[in-house]
C-alpha cells in the first residue's frame, strides 16, 4: 500500500477554532491504514477543492469513515456537514525540497527555486520542521539584495494578489519602539486628503503590541479579498490582518516559528515587509526605522545597510520608496500594550488634553513625509496639512467611519472607555536622580511577562521619560495585568535588572 491511496469519509462539523493551524481529525486505525501519522499533512477533495490540512489522530471520538473538521475549515472553504471527501496523504513537492537542501548549503537558489519553497510553505505543505530550517538559515546565511528582491516576490506571487488603481501608498515600522502605535492616526488622517491607504499588517514578533492588536481592540481585523477592496474603495483605507487574506501566506507560517523566540533576522523582516507591499499593490512605501541602543536597530551603520536594502527590494518591485531613520531611544508615549496603547491613540485623534505629543509629533512627521512622497505637498506644507487634518477633527472623524465599516462596536469611543486590567503593582524610584536609560529590551520582556499578547488590557504605564528628574519613591512606572501572579513574575524576572538607569 502506497501512501498516495485515497480513501472516503463523511464530514462532522466541531465547533472548535485553532485560530493558527488548519486541523482535521482522523480516526487512528483508518489513518494508519493509508499510513498517515499524527501530524502529517493530508489533502482533502471536495467541490473541486484541493485542501491541504494538519491531520491528528483519535482511536475514540471519530469513527471509521468519519472525519472531524474544526470551525476554521469548514468556514474557510464552505464544506457542510455529511459531505463525502476524498482524504489521501500528501507529499512536499520534491523540487522545493530540493531546493531547502541546497538553500541549507548556502548555496545559491535561482527564482523557480525559491517560488517552489514560498509556493509549499504557502499552500501547508511544509511541515513546522521544515519551515523552521527554513527560517534558521537567514540567521546566518547573508542574502545578497537580489536575493532578498526574489523571497519577496516569490512569497508574494506564492499568494492572493491585490489590484488597485492609482498611487496606492503605505507606511511600516520596522520592529516598532514600545508604545509607538503611529498607525492608527496616520491611516485615518492620510486616507482625509484622499490617499489611498490599505494598510495590512501581522501579530508582533519582538515587541509587546503592534498594529495587529491595538486595531482588534476597536473593531474587526479579518477580510476577504472582496471586502477589502470594497473597504478601500467606500474608505480610501483599510486597517485588516494580511494572513486572513492570503497575502504573501508563507511569511505568516514564517512568522510562526519564529515567535516562541522573539527573534527575526534582518534580511526575513526586509522580504516580509516588501512581500506584503508588493502584494497590495503599493506604488509609493514609506518604511520607519527605529534606531537606538535598546531598540532592535541599534546603531546608524546597521539602520543605513537596512535602508539601502529596502530601496533597492522596493525599487526592483516597482515602487517608490521613502526610508525614514527615527530616534528610539526611548517608548513613544506612556502606555505600552494593545489597550493602553489605543487609548493613546483615540487621545490624539480626538486632540484630548493630556494627548502624547511625542506620539501626535512623530505620527505628524511620517504622515508628512507620504504626502511628499506621493507629491502633494513638501516641507512645512506637507506638515502643516497633516497637522490640520488632527487639529479639525478629520482624521478622527475618518476614525470613526473605518471603525463602523470594519464591524466595531463602537465608533464614538472615548479613550477612558477602554478598559484596564484590575491589578496594578506601582514600582518606585530607589533614589534621588534624573532618568538616563529606558531598557525598551526589558520593557518589552517584562510586558511579555504580564501576559502579552494573550491579555489585552495589561501593560505597563511610564510616569517618567528620559530626562526626567525624580525623588525617592516617586512611581516610575505601573504594571498592569488581570492576575496578580503576572505582576509576580514580572517583577521576579527584572531582579537583578533595572528598566530605568537613574543617576
Amino acid at each position: 500500500m502506497k501512501k498516495t491511496d485515497i480513501f472516503h469519509a463523511k464530514t462532522k462539523l466541531v465547533d472548535i477554532q485553532d485560530g493558527e493551524e488548519l486541523i482535521v481529525i482522523i480516526n487512528e486505525q483508518e489513518a494508519w491504514e493509508h499510513w498517515i501519522n499524527a501530524f502529517d499533512k493530508v489533502v482533502i477533495n471536495y467541490d473541486w477543492q484541493e485542501i491541504i490540512l494538519n491531520a491528528d489522530l483519535t482511536n475514540k471520538l471519530v469513527k471509521p469513515g468519519e472525519i472531524w473538521l474544526f470551525k476554521d475549515v469548514y468556514e474557510k472553504y464552505n464544506i457542510p456537514a455529511n459531505a463525502t471527501v476524498s482524504v489521501s496523504f500528501t507529499q512536499t513537492n520534491g523540487k522545493a525540497i530540493e531546493a531547502l537542501k541546497k538553500a541549507i548549503r548556502w548555496e545559491k537558489l535561482n527564482y523557480k527555486e525559491t517560488y517552489s519553497i514560498m509556493k509549499d510553505i504557502s499552500d501547508n505543505r511544509f511541515t513546522d520542521t521544515l519551515i523552521t530550517y527554513y527560517s534558521a538559515i537567514w540567521f546566518f546565511k547573508k542574502a545578497s539584495d537580489f536575493e532578498l528582491y526574489e523571497m519577496a516576490k516569490a512569497m508574494a506571487e506564492a499568494g492572493e494578489m491585490l489590484h488597485f488603481d492609482g498611487i496606492v501608498a503605505d507606511k511600516h515600522c520596522m520592529w516598532g519602539v514600545p508604545g509607538n502605535e503611529t498607525t492608527m492616526i496616520m491611516i485615518p488622517l492620510l486616507a482625509s486628503l484622499g490617499i489611498k491607504m490599505p494598510k495590512t499588517f501581522s501579530k508582533a514578533i519582538t515587541s509587546p503590541a503592534a498594529t495587529w492588536e491595538c486595531v482588534d481592540v476597536l473593531m474587526d481585523i479579518s477580510f476577504s479579498k472582496k471586502e477589502i477592496e470594497n473597504l478601500v474603495k467606500k474608505e480610501n483605507c483599510c486597517l485588516v490582518w494580511g494572513g486572513g487574506l492570503d497575502l504573501a501566506p508563507a511569511d505568516e507560517k514564517l512568522i510562526k516559528v519564529a515567535y516562541p523566540l522573539s527573534m527575526q533576522s534582518y534580511s526575513r523582516t526586509v522580504v516580509s515587509i516588501m512581500a506584503k507591499k508588493y502584494a497590495m499593490w503599493i506604488t509609493h512605501s514609506l518604511i520607519d526605522i527605529p534606531m537606538g541602543p535598546t531598540a532592535k536597530v541599534p546603531d546608524m551603520k546597521t539602520a543605513k545597510r537596512l535602508k539601502k536594502k529596502y530601496e533597492y527590494v522596493g525599487k526592483k518591485l516597482g515602487m517608490k520608496v521613502c526610508v525614514e531613520i527615527t530616534d528610539a531611544m526611548e517608548p513613544i508615549g506612556s502606555w505600552i500594550w494593545a489597550n493602553l496603547q489605543v487609548r493613546e491613540v483615540l487621545r490624539v485623534l480626538q486632540q484630548h488634553e493630556l494627548r502624547p505629543m511625542d506620539l501626535q509629533t512623530k505620527a505628524l512627521h511620517l504622515a508628512s513625509k507620504i504626502i511628499e512622497l506621493v507629491g502633494m505637498a513638501k516641507g512645512k506644507k506637507a506638515y502643516e496639512l497633516a497637522y490640520q487634518q488632527l487639529k479639525s477633527g478629520a482624521a478622527w472623524k475618518k476614525m470613526q467611519s473605518i471603525i463602523k465599516a470594519q464591524r466595531g462596536k463602537n465608533p464614538n469611543i472615548k479613550s477612558e472607555e477602554i478598559p484596564l486590567a484590575k491589578f496594578k503593582k506601582e514600582v518606585k524610584a530607589e533614589k534621588d536622580g534624573t532618568v538616563k536609560v529606558i531598557d525598551m529590551k526589558l520593557i518589552n520582556l517584562t510586558t511579555r511577562a504580564l501576559w502579552a499578547p494573550i491579555d489585552d488590557q495589561g501593560g505597563l504605564y511610564l510616569h517618567k521619560k528620559l530626562g526626567d528628574k525624580v525623588k525617592k519613591n516617586d512611581i516610575i512606572y505601573v504594571m498592569y495585568a488581570n492576575q496578580q501572579n503576572k505582576i509576580d513574575m514580572a517583577l521576579e524576572n527584572l531582579k537583578g535588572k533595572k528598566m530605568y538607569e537613574i543617576k
